[in-house]
């Protein structure tokens, strides 16, 4: 059952005549405790940057002195570096380098062009494998799923897969000249022969 609101005289009655929430207002409170808010904040700023950090003016003279420092060394630099280029002997060992390098090159594209062989070598006979293996595992698969006995299963599973590598026209000694082309064929060959 709901509480029956108090009277009207009970309640002035009740409150005292000096009560300095009701009688008094606190905005000067307030104005104080901003106004000293606002200056610690101030304060911990510049404590935070300049106070507690008295680095930071050594290092900004430090930064002036030695981007100074810096661009008359790099003016040094680039006199001896000509005085280098200059001498006979750094011409001499250029000229080696550079017959080293002309010598190197048809050695060097000999190189990569066997790299780029074996790469479509090794690319073609792993996508061949990544067929072949995906589909003797599933095989595997519905074999250990079906109902027979595990001899039977076991007897029918390496039946298939021979069947299946046979089918692929894969040998199992990988030949040396499987190229791009042959993969395609071979590929394309055991998209035809694989059974659905």
């Amino acid at each position: 059952m709901p509480e029956k609101p108090i009277p009207e005289t009970n309640r002035s009655a009740a409150a005292p005549d000096n009560d300095p929430i009701v009688t008094k207002s606190l905005a000067p409170h307030y104005v104080v405790a901003t106004v000293l808010l606002m200056a610690t904040l101030f304060w911990a700023l510049w404590d935070e940057n300049f106070g507690q950090r008295p680095w930071k003016t050594f290092q900004q003279e430090w930064e002036v002195r030695y981007t100074a420092f810096l661009k008359t060394a790099r003016l040094k630099s680039i006199d001896s570096q000509k005085e280098v280029e200059i001498d006979p002997k750094y011409q001499a060992l250029k000229e080696a380098h550079d017959r080293s390098n002309q010598i190197a090159v048809p050695r060097a594209r000999e190189i990569s062009e066997k790299l780029h062989d074996l790469s479509a070598r090794i690319l073609a006979v792993q996508n061949v494998f990544t067929d072949r293996r995906a589909y003797v595992n599933a095989l595997t698969y519905a074999i250990e799923t079906s109902g027979s006995s595990p001899n039977r299963a076991s007897k029918r599973l390496s039946r298939n897969i021979n069947k299946s590598l046979r089918r692929s026209g894969i040998p199992m000694a990988v030949h040396k000249n499987i190229t791009i082309n042959s993969w395609k064929k071979s590929t394309r060959n055991l998209r035809t022969s694989a059974p659905n």
